[in-house]
């Protein structure tokens, strides 16, 4: 028959096949011998915040179990995706890791472009843990429980206003799912950051508060704030006397702000792995629970392949949400 090919297309068909037989043994040679030097943690917030504190915490377990120091890098701005697009674009050896959070889902929609693809720019990694965000209120709210809230907003729709971090953080997304389910409308009043709106609410300038459960732990035990609902299916461990908002008529409604371990896309299969084992190995240490647990978070384990899965459910939920408020990003 004779050969179909030119002898000079022979020869690069015949050098493609011998480089990817070498590669499959090189891929699998640095695996085995992961890590070898410093991994480093990339967060997408400054220092002291919530996502700082649980990459610190993990890391720091994390560099006993892998042998090799964890270096914590803070690349913080537009709601994370400078970071995002980092570790997106660093060498896919498992070297260069992403501690992320739910902005990496919701930004697919809060900005006209992102600069990142989460389900096809990275490879998740494992998840870390998950803290509620709580809605509460302050001095300027009459009302006892989240019935009470709804049966006001009803009666004074588009009137009562509650508070959030600013547009499109988890919390403000979390009350903006809860109107839809509940029937009602309220007015959000975006701060920048979680501090101005709470102390704002502690001060009775507004009655409503929608924020993440650590960033009001001291209000709460002080009395200063009252939980009203936890979007969790269960009660929270820090309050067991907060009823959920499925406990209150709405029954399977739930919303968290989660944390996650991403490598980019193509990272070996085999260091990903590996990566999964220890850092699961590290959320069941009880130290590091009960740190993160006095923070408000609560240690939760995936595979690979579960994290993945939830990443895409996030985005679809909550670009839904998104699209139909009109939310854009600050």
């Amino acid at each position: 028959m004779g050969n179909r090919f030119p002898t000079g297309i022979r020869f690069s068909m015949i050098a493609l096949a011998m480089a990817l037989a070498f590669a499959a043994p090189a891929r699998a040679q640095d695996a085995a011998k992961y890590p070898d030097h410093p991994v480093t943690f990339v967060v997408g917030f400054a220092a002291g915040g919530a996502v700082d504190i649980v990459a610190r915490s993990i890391g720091a377990k994390l560099q006993m179990l892998i042998g090799e120091p964890v270096v914590i890098e803070n690349r913080p701005g537009a709601n994370s995706n400078v970071a995002a697009i980092y570790v997106a674009h660093a060498k896919a050896d498992g070297y260069t890791l992403l501690v992320g959070a739910n902005g990496m889902t919701a930004n697919m929609a809060l900005y006209p472009n992102p600069g990142f693809d989460v389900e096809k720019d990275f490879t998740p990694v494992a998840s870390l843990g998950e803290a509620p965000p709580v809605l509460a209120s302050g001095k300027g709210f009459s009302g006892a429980d989240l019935r009470d809230l709804v049966a006001q907003a009803k009666a004074h729709p588009g009137e009562m206003a509650y508070g959030s971090p600013g547009a499109g953080s988890s919390a403000h997304l979390t009350m903006e799912l809860f109107q839809r389910v509940a029937g009602i409308k309220l007015v959000h009043v975006p701060y920048r950051g979680g501090a101005p709106a709470i102390s704002d609410a502690v001060g009775g300038h507004i009655p409503l508060l929608a924020v993440n459960l650590p960033e009001v732990l001291g209000q709460v035990a002080s009395g200063d704030l009252k939980i009203l609902g936890v979007p969790s299916l269960r009660r929270h461990p820090l309050l067991p006397n907060a009823p959920t908002v499925a406990e209150q008529g709405f029954p399977g409604f739930e919303a968290s702000t989660w944390w996650g371990l991403f490598a980019p896309a193509g990272t070996p299969k085999a260091i990903v792995d590996k990566l999964n084992a220890a850092v699961n190995q590290a959320l069941g240490d009880d130290e590091f629970r009960a740190r993160l647990l006095q923070a408000g978070g609560v240690a939760k384990t995936s595979t690979p392949e579960e994290m993945a899965k939830f990443i895409v459910a996030e985005r679809a939920k909550w670009t839904k949400i998104i699209l139909e408020a009109g939310i854009k990003a600050e």
